[in-house]
């Protein structure tokens, strides 16, 4: 099949064990071809889902532990206190090599497959963390920390891509959710041991130190992972991917495994064939920014990243204690740490939510939150440093009015409540709106971007402060979230229910908003009329 408009879907007659082949619905649907207890997460599912997950806590916990150990470090750098621009790009430095990462871990990852490319790294880890932590001078703590962000580059676009192709398409959004959730259980694991360490002689040593052993653990832990049933179909190596399947869907028969990787081998034909035709990953990269199907995905998973870093909220993880020490707070590391369990909490929650209620619809309601707490947490700021010329002065944090600092807060927690459902923990399933043959680069981009925005986030956080003050910030940040709210209403369609091979179709014509609602009310009906032949 080399006909890359040519799309099939299979509905499963559960009576007889039939496949009808329904070419009106346009898709290549996996999830139709339903076995029983499909919706049910089992041991070894949940295995694959924690072992790969885990490089979302190495994610987490290293880029939120800079914060607590910087507040630490002192003059252990260079013998002497760093200053705002070597603060920044203490921290920045993580995202510079994350970006590079992102776009090497993409591409690698189509040509040798997602595991050995994560277990590269897990070993960026391992290297960067003892970089860190025998550090005596700035340069080799940012060394440390771009090879670090190699890994965590690494682990942001090949872990959600593993797990989105190893999951049953009924539980693929809290199995790659098991990826954020893990990400901010890093987060918050990092500010609480940077609490118990906050005056610890050489605590940001230790805190660095702590990450390693959760890197060689899932080094080891990937030699028992299976290659994606994906990978292997388009690498030619069926046998694997089917015996990958069986143990993912232990209780079906041999012959709903086969329509399993029937349809994946359908799809990988595609993918074979774009490669055999534009062999060089340049020119690959060309048809994707000059073709609308694959263009699109791109754009939109791209827009989610970005307004997902230039939204303000890695601040709150990278600077909460500079900024709640500079507003007046006694304990700095207790407001960070309430920040970090709610949006740990939230996308716990969201895990259970994003399918039953669609993630378009999650978006368009944490969107508006996020806006409005952003406004309001900006007029907190401004009326906190009227007397300070609209500026956080260290010297005057006891001196501002304590309800404005209160609600400052508050606003910042209500803002969490609206990222960590929507931007938070969705925006990392947007990598399965990208056709298959195209998944890997795709992604990539959308993640370099992500990981752009975030080094210009916190490369300038300090910059922009000192430049427009806290509530000018919190504003410019308030408007990106606006702008991605638009593009969300017009561009982003519902994925929630279709298979994995059928939400690539959803930009064939347009970004499918439409498109997806059709798909949707399509399944629901096949799924009525299964249950009426059942009942019958």
């Amino acid at each position: 099949m080399t006909d890359t408009n040519i799309h099939l879907a299979h509905k499963e007659n559960k009576t007889n064990g039939n496949v009808e082949f329904v070419e009106d619905l346009g898709i290549l649907d996996e999830s139709l071809v339903e076995i029983p207890g499909e919706g049910n997460i089992n041991g070894y599912t949940l295995y694959l889902a924690v072992v790969a997950g885990l490089a979302g806590w190495l994610f987490g916990w290293d880029t939120a532990v800079v914060s607590p150990a910087l507040s630490n470090i002192g003059t252990a750098l260079d013998h002497h206190i760093l200053t705002d621009t070597q603060h920044e790009w203490a921290v920045a430095s993580l995202s510079v090599g994350a970006l590079f990462g992102s776009l090497g871990g993409g591409i690698l990852s189509d040509t040798f497959g997602r595991k050995p490319v994560l277990q590269f790294g897990d070993l960026c880890f391992l290297v960067g963390g003892v970089l860190i932590c025998s550090s005596t001078t700035l340069i080799q703590f940012i060394v440390g920390r771009v090879i670090m962000g190699v890994g965590t580059g690494i682990a942001a676009v090949v872990s959600a891509m593993f797990l989105g192709e190893l999951a049953p398409s009924r539980v693929r959004g809290r199995l790659v959710s098991i990826q954020s959730v893990l990400i901010c259980a890093g987060q918050f694991t990092a500010y609480a041991c940077g609490a118990g360490l906050e005056n610890v002689r050489h605590g940001w040593i230790i805190l660095f130190a702590l990450g390693i052993p959760f890197a060689l653990f899932q080094g080891v832990a990937m030699h028992w992972l299976p290659e994606s049933p994906r990978f292997c179909v388009i690498q030619g190596r069926q046998d694997i991917a089917r015996d990958t399947l069986a143990k993912i869907y232990p209780i079906a028969t041999p012959e709903q495994v086969e329509l399993k990787l029937k349809v994946i081998q359908l799809s990988a034909d595609i993918s074979n064939s774009m490669k055999r035709e534009y062999q060089s990953i340049w020119t690959r990269l060309y048809v994707l920014l000059t073709t609308g199907r694959y263009f699109r995905p791109t754009l939109i998973a791209t827009i989610l990243f970005l307004v997902q870093q230039l939204s303000g909220q890695n601040t709150l993880m990278y600077y909460s204690s500079t900024l709640f020490s500079l507003a007046g707070f006694s304990y700095p590391p207790a407001a960070g740490l309430l920040i970090s369990g709610v949006n740990c909490l939230m996308t716990v929650i969201s895990m259970f939510t994003m399918d039953p209620f669609g993630r378009r619809t999650i978006f368009l309601i944490g969107a508006p939150v996020m806006i409005v707490s952003l406004i309001i947490a900006s007029v907190a700021f401004a009326k906190m440093t009227e007397s300070s010329g609209g500026q956080l002065v260290a010297d005057l944090a006891s001196t501002y009015p304590k309800e404005w600092v209160n609600l400052m807060l508050a606003m910042m927690v209500i803002f969490i409540v609206g990222y960590a459902p929507s931007f938070g923990t969705i925006a990392y399933t947007s990598i399965e709106l990208m056709p298959l043959e195209v998944r890997g680069m795709g992604s990539a981009i959308a993640i370099a971007f992500q990981w752009a925005g975030n080094v210009f986030i916190s490369a300038t956080y300090l910059t922009i402060m000192n430049g427009i003050g806290p509530a000018g910030s919190y504003g410019l940040y308030c408007g990106f979230v606006f702008l991605g709210f638009v593009a969300i209403y017009f561009m982003y369609p519902e994925p929630s229910g279709l298979s994995i091979e059928e939400t690539g179709s959803l930009f064939d014509e347009g970004f499918g908003v439409k498109k997806s609602e059709r798909l949707r009310k399509a399944h629901k009906q096949v799924r009525r009329d299964t249950a009426a032949r059942d009942l019958s």
